[in-house]
């Protein structure tokens, strides 16, 4: 796996300090969570910028929300009901904005 001397997702154009509103789906099974986002990109405000937070990988092999969660957003994004969406830099969240 590549080291990098600084992590490469944060040169993105979102960062975390730039959302309007933060969701936290910490704690939440995959069904509750992707219900919540669901919910929320149907209700999201045109131009304004949403952070989904949910629990870190804890190196246990579980399977954590980043990859049903970002499934849902890109799908959304790519039906056009979203107009962009990344992963937080530290893995644990995702940036979206309708």
């Amino acid at each position: 796996m590549p080291e990098f001397e600084t992590n490469p997702l944060e040169k993105l154009a979102f960062n975390t300090r730039d959302a309007d509103e933060t969701v936290d789906l910490c704690g939440l099974d995959a069904d509750a969570a992707l219900a919540r986002v669901e919910a929320l990109i149907e209700q999201a405000v045109p131009g304004r910028r949403y952070l989904l937070r949910f629990d870190p990988a804890r190196g246990d092999g579980r399977e954590t929300l980043f990859q049903p969660i970002g499934r849902r957003l890109l799908e959304a994004r790519r039906a056009g009901r979203l107009s962009s969406c990344l992963p937080a830099s530290d893995g644990a969240g995702y940036l979206f904005a309708r």
